[in-house]
């Protein structure tokens, strides 16, 4: 049986390239190439696919909101997020919002295939974090204050720095993040805070936590 995909990409090189390879491949069918989110829940085919092929960072609606929107129309088909987030917190939330698998776009094309058929074998694919790397995203923290709020270290340090004026995109730099990675943590900050979309409820939030003086 021939395994249909849908690529869903906003690089067109990237949607190119993946096609180009899967076509010397009799065991895949590239079926359609969207650009974002929301292409995909209108694709004509998207009943038939077998295999989704997820980017995160996309335009529109991104990768994580589209894995809940496909599993809230009931699609059957294996999503499989394909990235350059190499992030244990972006794992655990696309394996919590029901993907099957997650692979860094750096990873040889090969293991692409070999995820596939595992993945429609019944198999889950996740890449594997060092301890460290998952101890410095866990909830369970000593602190009364971070586990009060059920944020992590990384969250608090990045309520400091928005609350120095500093831009997403200087955020990451300094954290050596994607600036994708710092608008996930942000997201999660204002939901767990259960504050508005702001960064004065924010800072003043910030200063009765006397997280700044």
């Amino acid at each position: 049986m021939t395994i249909q995909i849908i690529l869903a990409d906003d690089h067109p090189v990237v949607l190119k390239g993946i096609s180009a390879h899967f076509s010397q491949d009799d065991r895949f069918k590239v079926t359609a190439m969207v650009n974002n989110g929301l292409e995909l829940l209108n694709s004509l085919v998207l009943e038939k696919a077998d295999v989704i092929l997820l980017d995160l960072n996309m335009p529109g609606l991104d990768g994580l909101k589209a894995i809940t929107a496909l599993k809230e129309k009931g699609i059957k088909a294996k999503i499989i997020v394909l990235t350059n987030y190499h992030s244990f917190e972006l794992v655990k939330d696309c394996k919590l919002r029901g993907a099957s698998a997650y692979i860094v776009k750096s990873d040889e094309l090969q293991n692409l295939a070999s995820t596939i058929l595992n993945v429609m074998a019944g198999k889950e694919v996740f890449p594997n974090f060092d301890e460290k790397e998952i101890q410095d995203v866990s909830f369970s923290y000593f602190d009364d204050f971070l586990k009060k709020y059920r944020l992590t270290k990384r969250e608090v340090e990045i309520i400091r720095l928005v609350c120095q004026n500093l831009r997403t995109k200087d955020i990451a730099e300094r954290l050596y993040l994607s600036e994708f990675t710092v608008h996930t943590h942000r997201k999660n900050i204002m939901r767990k805070l259960e504050l508005s979309d702001s960064t004065v409820a924010l800072y003043e939030f910030a200063i009765k936590a006397n997280l700044i003086s």
